[in-house]
């Protein structure tokens, strides 16, 4: 039967652990001078070596000829944990046994003695997925435990764990692999099946590894598995990766705000059946090598990528401002953790990009209102400062110059009305002016931002007092009204109403079926405004 590359060359002593020096090092002395703990804890992330330590070290306290703290994996010991033959190391899953009883099961068993070896081991994976409960039976045991009795915990979540289990453990952190190391192991293991493979490929798989060993190994697997002369583009083709050179195309057209040009080729992405999550994942990898390349003076060695491919990225960053990035980098993120709960992945990075090529736009229109607020500040103190000066000796020269002073802050005041939407006429609206007008405010919304159309679309025009626009959804909409309530959509909407009437206008979102309820409560609130007004003893309701 077929073993795979991550079980077959899994480590055998602590010396071929990859990466995990400050953790090998203490436990191999441990057991040279015998001061050996209870209870050990390894946490990190997946692929990084928890559970491979933890059975160098179940046979390394048992060995009869330890070598240097590592086990001799000769002896009759070594060889029995190995085979499974010894059943004095136990490996539990928590996920399948986290249930109180499972762990009183296991408090009856561990009083006995081992039957061959030194130490009796329970080697428990993935620990964070006991319950409460049965933490808290297994808390006694793992404080004072049996002489014969170790216990290795291994988690990849231990902010799960309670402190009382934490405390009672010697922890170890486990730290995610290099790009350099991964791909070392790589080819050492290459080496040894006398199968070639371009550096350029295992590079490609330690980046989409994520600092594990064994996805890199599987990944590696998979590639030897489908040719014995493996191509880039083929190693791209299998692992649903896309091509830097179309990633770099990509990024362009969103910079220079070719919108068409990025949708096809989010399209084409899709047709040749890559994986939507894993390509928001090169993005998102992308534009974190952008920001080394604009931010770092060692752009190369931080990347972990030859010099050349380096300098596109530095070209690539060179006209982009730090806080473009640091935003684009924002909106893929976001856009990422939606798609691990949506069936529709695929809108979510086509409205992500939409984001991407609009996100200069709106960070100039910022730029612009902040300028605006500068101005109207120095002008200002220009004023007060023009006060203290003489007054000029020529009437039309100072009748000039206040009529300029005018009009130039009545255009400023202007602009910042249309820039915020909150200069008030003095006049009165009606519902029935806003529903008139409702496909114009349609057509500006979608000027700015196409998506919030989609959402402000579904909902009508429902009741209008004290200027606030009640707006009701159908409840089959309820989507559309959950996404036209996050504060960047309902802000914009509110602006463009607000600058065509004239007034600083909020909106209220609306199910259907709640809508005589909030009729209700806005004639009630009327009805206090006007007993308000007139008094109590003048006003009669009928």
């Amino acid at each position: 039967m077929y073993q795979a590359l991550y079980r077959k060359y899994r480590p055998k002593t602590f010396d071929e652990v990859l990466g995990q020096e400050h953790v090998t090092t203490t436990l191999k002395n441990q057991i040279i001078s015998g001061n050996i703990g209870h209870a050990y804890l390894f946490s990190g992330t997946k692929g990084t070596g928890k559970t491979s330590t933890a059975k160098i070290f179940s046979r390394a306290v048992n060995c009869l000829h330890p070598v240097n703290g590592n086990p001799c994996n000769e002896c009759e010991i070594c060889k029995g944990i190995m085979d499974e033959s010894i059943m004095d190391v136990i490996e539990m899953d928590a996920a399948s046994n986290r249930k109180i009883e499972d762990i009183r099961e296991l408090k009856d068993k561990v009083i006995y003695p081992p039957a061959k070896a030194k130490y009796k081991i329970y080697i428990v994976d993935e620990v964070h997925m006991l319950t409460n409960q049965a933490f808290n039976a297994l808390l006694k045991t793992l404080e004072e435990p049996p002489r014969h009795l170790i216990f290795i915990l291994a988690t990849t979540d231990v902010q799960k764990l309670p402190q009382t289990i934490i405390s009672r453990c010697q922890r170890f952190d486990f730290r995610r692999l290099t790009s350099r190391d991964i791909v070392s192991n790589m080819r050492n293991i290459l080496d040894k099946l006398n199968v070639k493979i371009d550096d350029s490929i295992l590079h490609l798989i330690a980046r989409n590894s994520d600092g594990a060993m064994r996805d890199a190994l599987s990944l590696l697997d998979q590639l030897i598995s489908y040719s014995s002369n493996l191509t880039y583009q083929d190693a791209l083709k299998i692992l649903g990766i896309a091509n830097m050179d179309f990633i770099f195309s990509l990024v362009e057209n969103i910079k220079n705000r070719k919108i068409e040009d990025s949708l096809l080729a989010i399209n084409d992405i899709i047709q040749e059946g890559k994986d939507i999550i894993q390509f928001i994942k090169d993005l998102i990898y992308h534009y974190r090598n952008l920001l080394i390349a604009k931010t770092s003076n060692n752009a190369v060695e931080i990347m972990d990528m030859d010099e050349g491919m380096a300098k596109e990225y530095i070209k690539q960053s060179s006209d982009m401002t730090l806080d473009y990035i640091l935003r684009s980098i924002e909106i893929l993120n976001d856009s990422e953790k939606r798609m691990s709960w949506s069936t529709q992945p695929r809108i979510i990075l086509e409205m992500a990009v939409i984001k991407l090529i609009n996100l200069e736009e709106r960070m100039s229109l910022e730029d612009r209102v902040r300028n605006l607020e500068e101005m109207i500040s120095k002008r200002e103190v220009s004023a007060i400062q023009n006060r203290k000066q003489p007054v000029p000796k020529k009437a039309e020269e100072n009748r000039n110059i206040t009529h300029r002073i005018e009009k130039e802050d009545k255009k400023e005041k202007e602009e910042k009305a249309e820039e915020s939407g909150t200069f008030d006429d003095g006049g009165e609206i009606s519902i029935e002016a806003i529903k008139v007008n409702w496909d114009k405010i349609l057509r500006i919304v979608k000027g700015k931002d196409i998506k919030t159309n989609a959402f402000l679309k579904e909902g009508k025009p429902f009741f209008f007092s004290d200027n606030v626009l009640t707006i009701a959804y159908d409840d089959r909409h309820i989507f559309h009204k959950e996404a036209m309530g996050k504060p960047n959509n309902k802000e914009l909407v509110e602006n463009i109403i607000s600058s065509l009437f004239n007034k600083n206008i909020k909106i209220k979102l609306i199910l259907e079926s709640d809508r005589e309820e909030d009729r209700i409560e806005d004639k009630e609130d009327i009805i206090k405004d006007v007993i308000n007004f007139f008094g109590e003893d003048i006003v009669k309701i009928e």
